[in-house]
């Protein structure tokens, strides 16, 4: 019992240090904004469903939510076809400079992307690409695939190559491999990837504040600032759209979360 208790015990502790936040902001999110200045903690004494309403209508949560996806769903789709090609090229094929490239990789791992926002701000101008779309999608390509080749390259490199040497000898070629044998293997490690660069991409702030000017080009997280002014903020708005903001990534996380968590350690132990 005693044992039981050091395990679980301060996982127990954590994870209610975890939700605490979320499950208050949910219940805030009910209370009109003089409930939340006055009583910030406990249940609402009358729900006010009409929070959501408002924050969507008033916040055009609409337009913010269709850009985040399309945002999200390319620049996830982009991170998945590059990093898995490049991670098969480093891991199978022996070429000059394949770990030099393989380092460069892994040196993305060592450098905050924020830290050359400027210069890749001025890139996106020379680019004609400001208030585009297209420029948030590809800093989050470029972003993720860091990442994403390391974990994918550490996966092929435990894929037996008697498949491989297999499917050559019958005449296919490199792409045929890849897409045939190669990414259906490897299917385990791109649900991981899948998930951790969909939350990265979702909940994203900085660069589509900085490359988005237009309201009409804004995504869900740059647009709920709406409801923060200069002097006042409307709290209950504010967060209601911040629970709508969140539903999107708690519920793919809570569909693939066991398949990540099971993926996730068998990665762990092949590496």
């Amino acid at each position: 019992m005693t044992r039981r208790f050091l395990t679980y015990g301060p996982l127990l502790i954590y994870a209610m240090i975890v939700i605490f936040p979320i499950a208050n902001m949910v219940l805030l999110s009910f209370k009109s904004l003089d409930g939340i200045v006055s009583h910030p903690l406990g249940w609402p004494n009358h729900w006010y469903f009409s929070n959501f309403i408002e924050a969507w209508q008033e916040g055009n949560l609409g337009r913010y939510l269709i850009n985040t996806a399309v945002v999200t769903l390319l620049s996830v789709t982009g991170i998945i076809l590059f990093s898995s090609m490049a991670a098969y090229a480093i891991a199978r094929f022996e070429f000059r400079g394949n770990q030099g490239i393989f380092l460069l990789f892994l040196a993305g791992l060592a450098l905050p992307i924020q830290m050359i926002a400027v210069p890749l701000f001025i890139l996106m101008h020379q680019l004609n690409l400001l208030n585009q779309l297209s420029s948030v999608v590809l800093i989050y390509v470029a972003s993720g695939l860091s990442f994403s080749v390391f974990l994918l390259v550490n996966f092929i490199r435990n894929i037996p190559k008697d498949l491989e040497e297999a499917a050559f000898l019958d005449g296919a070629s490199p792409i045929q491999v890849y897409w045939h044998i190669i990414l259906p293997l490897i299917r385990p490690s791109l649900s991981i990837v899948t998930v951790l660069n969909f939350i990265a991409a979702w909940n994203n702030f900085f660069f589509p504040l900085i490359l988005l000017t237009s309201p009409s080009k804004m995504t869900i997280a740059v647009g709920v600032m709406s409801f923060v002014g200069q002097y006042s903020t409307q709290w209950n708005l504010l967060l209601a759209a911040l629970v709508i903001v969140t539903l999107p990534a708690m519920v793919v996380f809570g569909l693939m979360s066991r398949q990540f968590v099971r993926n996730m350690m068998a990665g762990a132990i092949k590496l």
